[in-house]
């Protein structure tokens, strides 16, 4: 009986021959090769241009990078004649790179001419801009597009072109993933729960339940409990109730710190289910569910506050690979922040996973899944997940409520607090704002 043996595939065989021409050559022009190891989701390494000395004896780094994606084997080669050729890419892949904040090279080992083949995509898509539409390929000529010692002017040109990552003559708008409590609540309620209705005092209480702390016999809570409206009325002596200014109740101690950002928690949480949401509790999720089906994905349009751009959103939707079925929904998560005297609701976007709209995906597949989209996003994505949750927080609106039953008790921004910097990051798709002369 033949023992098992580990195969490795043709196409393996052929990437790693590739991978390996490609640091050759850049060796060769005495630049550095840095091949990615890690999550790689469309770039497989990046090359730093080297100038060389005036001496002769080695090279100066640059700090000029240029990122790779490398292809190899019969399969990204199609249509092949002795002029040229096409590779197949993905729709994806090519707004990816277009995106980039650097220079991306696609190169192509060609394994019958045993020759690699580049491009500069950002180029092809400004000279190609039928290549976004299906079916998406990059075309390739063989005589011109070759990658060898003769393309390190091409390289360093395309490096001196792109503009620099960070500019320091305009400044630039940062937004933080904080809203402002504008408006903050002025009282605690203090009142005294009947000796016989403390026992399980939660369980007793039905109706509209306002945000509270409940220890030593006593409620805090920040709406009048003695209203007729609430759940406590029934269970407290009416008679006992104190009303105390809420800067000098949190005055008491540390411990009111921490009683004050339950209560405030407890607030948003019931904004947040007012608006819709659904809730989670492990992991804290709210997230939309209501008329989502396999069939039905859920949209919600919203306008951006950094672009003032009105556009849909689905925030959740079904997927189907292979045997794996779910529902993956834009998700949110916040806290109550006190900065000295700057009160905020933190904004954390988050994605969640469920089986049927509802009950959480969990298992090996689900993290894996969730790693792998989280990596996908980046800082113009997840600053558009902020936004987009401040403006449903809000309404659409420049500030919104945080009611009890119909009282409002704090009024924060629908705007996310911002700082102005003196320099821009100049990848960002947004203009930019001028800096004043002398500053």
């Amino acid at each position: 009986m033949n023992a098992p043996v580990k195969i490795v595939a043709k196409s393996k065989i052929s990437e790693w021959k590739g991978l390996d021409r490609i640091g050759l050559l850049v060796h060769g022009m005495k630049c550095i090769w840095r091949e990615q190891e890690k999550d790689d989701v469309g770039i497989d390494g990046e090359i730093e241009l080297c100038r060389p000395r005036s001496d002769g004896d080695g090279a100066i780094a640059t700090g000029k990078i240029v990122k790779v994606q490398s292809k190899s084997g019969s399969s990204f080669v199609i249509r092949d004649t002795d002029d040229g050729f096409a590779s197949p890419v993905t729709e994806k892949d090519l707004y990816y790179w277009r995106g980039f904040n650097l220079p991306v090279i696609y190169i192509v080992y060609h394994p019958d001419d045993d020759a690699l083949y580049w491009k500069d995509v950002k180029a092809y898509l400004r000279d190609n801009p039928g290549a976004l539409t299906a079916p998406h390929r990059i075309e390739f000529s063989k005589s011109e597009d070759r990658f060898d010692g003769d393309a390190y002017p091409a390289l360093l040109a395309l490096c001196e072109a792109a503009p620099e990552r960070v500019s320091m003559d305009v400044g630039e708008t940062l937004y933080t993933n904080l809203l402002r409590i504008e408006r903050r609540p002025e009282k605690v309620w203090i009142a005294p729960v009947l000796p016989q209705k403390q026992f399980g005092f939660h369980d007793r209480l039905s109706g509209m339940i306002p945000p509270y702390v409940y220890k030593g016999g006593l409620i805090h809570t920040l709406s009048d409990p003695s209203d007729g409206e609430t759940a406590f009325a029934g269970v407290i002596d009416a008679g006992g109730v104190e009303e105390v200014d809420l800067e000098d109740w949190i005055a008491q101690g540390t411990e009111y710190e921490v009683d004050l950002a339950r209560l405030m928690n407890s607030l948003i949480h019931r904004h947040l289910r007012g608006i819709g949401l659904s809730y989670e509790k492990r992991p804290r999720r709210y997230f939309y569910n209501r008329g989502l089906a396999v069939d039905a994905p859920i949209q919600k349009r919203w306008t951006s506050a950094r672009t003032n751009r009105t556009q849909p959103r689905t925030v959740a939707k079904h997927y189907e690979y292979g045997k794996l079925k779910f529902f993956r929904h834009q998700a949110l998560d916040y806290g109550f922040e006190r900065f000295g005297d700057l009160w905020a609701i933190a904004i954390h976007p988050q994605l969640m996973f469920t089986t049927d709209g509802k009950r959480p995906w969990e298992g090996e597949a689900a993290r894996s899944y969730a790693i792998s989209a989280r990596v996908e996003e980046y800082n113009d994505a997840y600053l558009n997940n902020i936004l987009f949750w401040a403006h449903q927080m809000a309404g659409g609106h420049d500030r919104f409520d945080l009611k009890i039953g119909d009282q409002a008790v704090a009024t924060a921004s629908g705007i996310p607090l911002t700082a102005e910097a003196a320099f821009s990051i100049q990848s960002n798709p947004v203009p930019v704002r001028k800096r004043p002369k002398g500053k």
